[in-house]
Formats: C-alpha cells, sequence, structure tokens
C-alpha cells in the first residue's frame, strides 16, 4: 500500500442516520483536512491580465515565447502551472484577438524566455507541456500587466462548498432540481 494510504485518521463525523449519509460542515471539513494531513497546505493558482485602462483584471490564459515557439499559460484554481506549447501562428492569428473580443482588451507584452538571463524552459512532456513553477512564472511575467495569484487549496475548497450549499438551498426553495457543470 502506498504510505499516504498506511496510516489512518478518525474522520470528522460519523455514519449519517438521516438517509443522507454522513455530513459535516464545510468548514470543520476544512480544519479536519488540514490537521490530519500535518502538511502546509497547498496553493491553487489563478492567473490574471491586468489592464492598464482601469482597475479591472480579466483573463485566465496569458501567453509568452521560448525558442521561437508560443506557450499559453491557463490557470483558474489550478494546483500545477503548466504552459502548452500552441500551433505556429495560432498565437497571433487566433488567440490574441478572440482575448481581445471577448474581453475588451489582449495582452500586449508578449515575454520571451530568452529574455531573461540564465532563464530556460524545462523539457515538454511527450503531449508538449512544460511545468512551471510559480517563481519561474512571476520572474518571466514580471512587468508585464500579468498576475498570479496563489491561495491556499483548503479556503478555495471551503469557499466553493459553501457557495454549492447556497445555490443548492435556492434551487430547493425553487421546487427546481441543481443541476452542476463541470467546466
Amino acid at each position: 500500500m502506498t504510505p499516504e494510504f498506511e496510516s489512518s485518521c478518525p474522520l470528522p463525523f460519523t455514519g449519517g442516520t438521516n438517509g443522507h449519509g454522513p455530513s459535516v460542515a464545510a468548514a470543520e471539513f476544512v480544519a479536519w483536512q488540514i490537521s490530519a494531513s500535518g502538511q502546509p497546505q497547498n496553493d491553487v493558482y489563478r492567473v490574471w491580465l491586468n489592464r492598464p485602462d482601469t482597475t479591472d483584471r480579466g483573463g485566465r490564459a496569458v501567453y509568452f515565447e521560448a525558442g521561437g515557439e508560443d506557450y499559453a499559460v491557463f490557470a483558474s484554481l489550478t494546483p500545477i502551472l503548466v504552459a502548452r506549447k500552441l500551433p505556429a501562428g495560432w498565437l497571433r492569428e487566433k488567440l490574441l484577438p478572440a482575448q481581445r473580443q471577448s474581453t475588451g482588451y489582449a495582452q500586449t507584452i508578449i515575454p520571451r524566455v530568452e529574455d531573461r538571463p540564465g532563464r530556460s524552459l524545462r523539457p515538454a512532456d511527450e503531449e508538449g507541456n512544460v511545468p512551471i513553477t510559480a517563481e519561474g512564472f512571476e520572474e518571466l511575467f514580471a512587468g508585464t500587466g500579468v498576475e498570479l495569484e496563489a491561495l491556499p487549496f483548503a479556503h478555495v475548497f471551503e469557499r466553493e462548498l459553501r457557495e454549492l450549499a447556497v445555490a443548492a438551498a435556492h434551487a430547493s426553495s425553487c421546487g427546481r432540481p441543481l443541476h452542476l457543470f463541470h467546466v
């Protein structure tokens, strides 16, 4: 058995008798998860493109160049930052125009890895994806209007559970089913 499954710790709830199975408040579950893991919380990341003409920020995808190739980093509460190699010509022909059309603004500074002394990309996997550290991301995009936000996973998970509970209560009060979609 793998080490993370060799030891057990008691769950913060007992078997339910209400016909719906066991349940626990989101905050209690998160607190239990943090104490049970005994490890620092992992972060999830979100990428923002700041607009120079307003305090608004938007987007979840940003772009850079390395070795004559274009890459995209998409992060909307993702635990790992990954750069994905884009097909030739897509950045300027398709993605930047689409970003401008959907948000009214497009990323104007496209950083190049080669312009950062001593920096290079890790080797890509078989699908052309390259993992990037948070520090490497911030260094690459420094001064470009791109912001990396790191949020503790447990707190994001708790917030999402609260929002789901509110949506479920609203659906129940309306007498309608709650439809969830994975995006």
